[in-house]
């Protein structure tokens, strides 16, 4: 009998994956068909079942012949068992689970309970179904079409709503992870949400950890998942996307990974417009060990942990998220001969430059004029969306002196930005993925208080679930 040669770390692993991979494409292909589809690299077709089932078994074979302990099996329990064991992951699973379930809940209660809103048809729909069709609103309809039919641009209709507005890897990841999915686009979507929406409160939980305290972490995903707009996390909208790439940004910036910071931060970049702000904070904390005392006066002439040439490769990660803006106006400018179309092409939604002294003139006489009760009942959701905004605002410099200037600073310019150009519109969506506001209310909120604010906050996301899934204008 012959001596078999011991396993090679890498090699081992790689086949364990093909393997794995290849029999679940198999079963995918069983139950949904394949797919043919033109992708960047050319066109992929994958029709039959058998024979990526052919390569799982031959592979496993030869896996099985050359190095059988531990088994496949041993080795995929093996490591779920690892992944359970990842800081974070049993801490966020469960909030997940629960609070994304229970915005759709709300959301089909509103339905059932109180119907659409009176004299105002569904704009469009894809099921007749309730529950399979509560994910088509809004912007979700945007994103589809990215999905689908790719970016269109019409000249003549500069000032009408066109789809360059909306960046584009997560309209990509639905189209081509519905490949897998039946072709079922906005229910992977809705996947994407959960499954981003899960890294983040993971990512979230051990930046918290690393960067406050540990006793913080847990209540600061749980404030983060029942805060009022987090209802947005659960359908199919970019917040959840959003919010990973940001805190994985952070997370390992923080770390000194580079290389997985500028990851995160390219992805930022492509995936919302503000994404390249990101660049701002990221910048400010590469410069941070240049600050002797906190956030005092910078001291040049002392080079940080690593040197200069180090503190150039953290300034050049920091780019990541503007190079991905760049990157998405490169390609606009190829569509449409102008590289900042999709930012003038906000215009059609009502987001123009009107000045923060407009906004607030105009909120102050609005309430000065009709009182403070008259505002709320009549103007409720900008009443909502203003308490959004005044309550991020009011954190900053607690988050400043607690959790560290960058992260007060991408409050800061995350708020005021959209503001500018958009007043009341959409702010809520935009708090929402504000997470140094909520690990600085981790640190802040007294212990025999945290149940109460979870109690407020999951009971108004209700509220607003149940708003936007029928039809009111909250987006």
């Amino acid at each position: 009998m012959r001596d078999r040669a011991p396993a090679p770390s890498l090699t081992l692993r790689s086949l364990d994956v093909v393997v794995v991979v290849a029999a679940l494409l198999s079963i995918n292909i069983f139950f949904t068909g394949g797919f043919r589809e033109w992708t960047p690299l050319g066109r992929l077709s994958l029709t039959s079942w058998e024979r990526p089932l052919i390569v799982a078994a031959i592979l496993a074979a030869i896996r099985q012949w050359f190095w059988p302990r531990p088994t496949i099996v041993a080795r995929t329990i093996d490591g779920l068992r690892r992944l359970w064991a990842i800081t974070g992951v049993r801490q966020a699973l469960p909030v997940v689970l629960s609070t994304r379930t229970g915005a759709f809940l709300a959301g089909f209660l509103g339905i059932a309970l109180f119907g659409y809103r009176a004299n105002v048809g569904v704009p469009w729909r894809i099921y007749e179904n309730e529950i399979l069709n509560l994910p088509a609103r809004w912007d979700t309809g945007w994103y589809l079409g990215v999905a689908i039919d790719g970016y269109m641009w019409t000249p003549t209709r500069d000032l009408i709503q066109q789809n360059i507005t909306f960046f584009p890897v997560y309209p990509m990841l639905m189209r081509y992870g519905s490949l897998l999915l039946g072709r079922e686009t906005m229910w992977t979507g809705v996947l994407i949400s959960w499954l981003s929406f899960f890294g983040a409160l993971v990512y979230l939980y051990r930046l918290t950890t690393e960067r406050v305290r540990e006793d913080a972490a847990s209540i600061a995903i749980a404030l983060l998942a029942c805060y009022p707009f987090a209802f947005f996390y659960s359908t199919a909208y970019t917040e959840s996307l959003f919010l990973l790439t940001m805190v994985g940004a952070c997370y390992h910036f923080e770390r000194d990974e580079l290389w997985k910071a500028s990851f995160w931060g390219l992805l930022a970049g492509l995936t919302r417009p503000n994404g390249s702000l990101l660049s701002v904070v990221l910048a400010l904390i590469a410069l941070r060990p240049m600050w002797p005392h906190g956030w005092s006066a910078l001291r040049p002439t002392l080079p940080p942990v690593g040197g200069w040439p180090r503190m150039a490769d953290r300034v050049a990660a920091a780019a990541a998220p503007g190079i991905g803006m760049l990157i998405y106006s490169t390609y606009i400018f190829f569509l449409t001969g102008n590289p900042l179309q999709w930012a003038a092409q906000n215009a059609a939604w009502g987001r123009v430059y009107r000045g923060l002294g407009a906004l607030v003139t105009q909120q102050s006489q609005t309430i000065g004029e009709h009182g403070l009760y008259e505002y709320a009942a009549t103007r409720t959701l900008d009443a909502v969306q203003l308490v959004a905004v005044l309550f991020v605002l009011g954190t900053v410099v607690p988050i400043a002196r607690r959790v560290g200037l960058p992260y007060a600073v991408m409050v800061l310019v995350n708020t005021v930005t959209p503001l500018l150009m958009g007043g009341l519109l959409s702010m809520g969506r935009v708090t929402s993925v504000l997470f140094p506001v909520f690990i600085w209310l981790g640190t802040a909120v007294p212990p025999t208080h945290r149940t109460s604010w979870l109690a407020v906050f999951a009971m108004l996301q209700a509220l607003l679930a149940a708003v936007f899934f029928t039809w009111r204008p909250l987006y």
